[in-house]
């Protein structure tokens, strides 16, 4: 079910491609999720915020864990393909969305942190939960292996001899050490906070590769005729010199607070 909040100007790039990114885009490991919960002591499953949730990707994990997740979205067409896969989604940024007198026991967001206002971000979430509750902030990073990755970076240098744009907001690619960065911002506002980091790995067609990659928000900022032509490159060589496909080994980073003391 979709309802519609106050929209302001918002990371909707991705809705373009809201299918793909639903279909293509890496989950989260229900072991990570249930690890860190425990590690915040956060005792039985209870009611969940999913912050920027996009297709629902966490949120549907952590509906499968129990919780009962409502999910904030700024892009309709995302939130569109959240409510068909059953989320409850509010159409609305994070920073004008209005809880009204709701309180959850759990603020969650994946992959989506950093379209937020650093510091009101962190405040904003605080004053959705409960007195008890918790924020849990997830991220998939991936790597290849060393020859994929050397062969793409020479596609990558041919197709785009300045790089890739930055993405919508002025954005570029995020790092595990980003994830330090937020976890101390969490701490500036008197949270008590753990990381834990869990690996686990894919197999990507060349077709859903290059699916994948035009989801991403650096690839959206190209040209069409620019990003069509790289991806075309990207295809090439993945059917040539790597089999028809890619392995992707990822890391699940999972930035977990509770109140300190």
């Amino acid at each position: 079910m979709i309802h519609r909040a106050v929209r302001a100007k918002a990371p909707t790039s991705f809705g373009a491609r809201a299918r793909d990114y639903d279909r293509l885009r890496p989950g989260y490991p229900g072991r990570a999720l249930t690890d860190a919960w425990a590690a915040l002591g956060g005792g039985p499953p209870g009611t969940a915020l999913d912050v920027g949730c996009g297709t629902g990707k966490l949120a549907g994990a952590l509906t499968a864990l129990g919780h009962e997740v409502t999910g904030v979205e700024p892009d309709p067409r995302m939130a569109a393909v959240a409510a068909a896969n059953g989320l409850a989604v509010e159409v609305g940024t994070f920073e004008a969305w209005d809880p009204r007198d709701r309180r959850f026991d759990l603020v969650a967001c994946g992959q989506a942190w950093h379209w937020l206002r650093a510091g009101d971000r962190t405040a904003k979430a605080a004053r959705c939960l409960r007195p008890a509750g918790r924020i849990m902030l997830a991220w998939n990073f991936g790597s290849y292996p060393p020859s994929a990755a050397a062969g793409l970076a020479r596609v990558y240098a041919a197709a785009l001899p300045d790089g890739l744009p930055t993405g919508q907001g002025g954005r570029t690619d995020l790092s595990e050490a980003d994830a330090d960065t937020y976890a101390e911002e969490l701490r500036s506002h008197g949270f008590a906070v753990t990381k834990m980091a869990v690996p686990w790995q894919t197999r990507l067609t060349t077709r859903e590769f290059c699916a994948l990659l035009g989801t991403e928000s650096r690839h959206l900022a190209l040209p069409w005729a620019i990003r069509r032509r790289l991806l075309r490159a990207v295809a090439a060589y993945l059917d040539a010199e790597e089999g028809g496909g890619v392995r992707t080994q990822y890391t699940c980073v999972i930035v977990g607070a509770s109140r300190a003391g």
